[in-house]
């Protein structure tokens, strides 16, 4: 059985790193993207199944991408992971929702190791096809 792509946007290269190796550990096959536009080069490429989205990038603001997300409308599961406010969490993920999209989550940053592992084995369970 193949593993899940998992795409992790975080302009922090070692957070991203952090959860790379979790979303591994949890099944996952991981591609990360450290900038807005180095993200919808890899949700092209990766087709991911799962995206980890960090709503801090430098080139963009925090709701533009769940924005850019809803017009893509890729066949994902979407965790926002964040340090932003649990308001602005939460709107992210409403728009999100409201959008089409299918949200798995919010999170705050700083993310523990179990608690990701987590969140990505029963997203990843989700994911199977039912038998």
């Amino acid at each position: 059985m193949s593993r899940p792509r998992l795409l992790i946007v975080d302009d922090d290269r070692d957070i991203a790193a952090f959860m790379g190796h979790v979303g591994a550990s949890a099944g996952h096959d991981v591609a990360t993207a450290h900038s807005a536009e180095a993200f919808k080069t890899a949700l092209v490429e990766v087709k991911p199944a799962v995206i980890i989205l960090d709503l801090t990038m430098p080139d963009t603001d925090g709701i533009e991408l769940p924005h850019y997300l809803a017009e893509a409308r890729p066949r994902a599961r979407i965790l926002i992971v964040s340090g932003y406010d649990e308001g602005i969490r939460r709107m992210a993920h409403d728009i999100g929702a409201a959008r089409g999209l299918d949200m798995a989550g919010v999170v705050a940053k700083p993310v523990g190791a179990a608690e990701l592992r987590a969140m990505l084995e029963q997203v990843r369970l989700e994911l199977r096809p039912p038998q």
